[in-house]
């Protein structure tokens, strides 16, 4: 231990001793002793009155995983009701209004349109990750049983769901070409993310 940090120990030690006892169902006490370089002691007591996670009740208040399933494939009506829903029920909850929205709105074929709500449904990005890292991609696993899946910093998704319903991602036969993309180039026209932590591309120039 180096000199000239002498609280590093104790704060370690305070940060211990709560961890510790916040995870406690009921109220205990708990004390450190922490040595310094100095020779001398430190001792942290920590009197615990909180039950950690126990009669805590959480909202949730919106959810999001394939883009434009709730915001363009759902009525405005179903927003609420799909983000305070579970991946378990979006099927039964959810497919035929998507597949209403795809054979009216986008034109496709009943077929068609079934199998997007299979792509897009349950609302989550599937990542399988004893598969090749080099195969990810936004939806990629719809062709290639074998891909990774997830979701790349360069993927543009809303495009490529865009794709998928209107353009000739799952099957040519009765695309719109005119609404396959938003029309927004990848990164908003800015610089590419990087490829190390933190990604962060250099902010555009005034």
């Amino acid at each position: 231990m180096s000199r000239g940090r002498l609280f590093l120990p104790a704060a370690f030690a305070f940060a211990a001793a709560v961890a510790a006892t916040t995870a406690c169902e009921r109220t205990k006490t708990v004390t450190e002793t922490v040595f310094r370089d100095t020779g001398s002691t430190v001792t942290v007591t920590v009197h615990d009155t909180v039950r950690f996670n126990e009669f805590r009740v959480f909202n949730q208040i919106e959810r999001l995983g394939n883009p434009l399933v709730s915001e363009a494939l759902l009525e405005k009506r179903d927003h609420g009701f799909h983000n305070t829903g579970s991946p378990a029920t979006d099927r039964a909850n959810f497919k035929a209004k998507i597949v209403k929205f795809i054979t009216t709105v986008a034109g496709r074929s009943p077929g068609t349109a079934s199998a997007i709500a299979d792509v897009l449904l349950p609302d989550m990005i599937v990542v399988q990750t004893d598969k090749a890292a080099n195969t990810a991609g936004y939806l990629g696993y719809v062709f290639n049983p074998n891909a990774y899946g997830g979701r790349r910093l360069q993927d543009d998704v809303v495009d490529i769901s865009l794709g998928a319903v209107f353009g000739t991602l799952v099957d040519p036969s009765g695309a719109s070409p005119g609404l396959a993309t938003d029309n927004v180039p990848a990164f908003g026209g800015g610089a590419a993310p990087g490829t190390t932590f933190p990604y962060l591309a250099a902010p555009n120039a005034p």
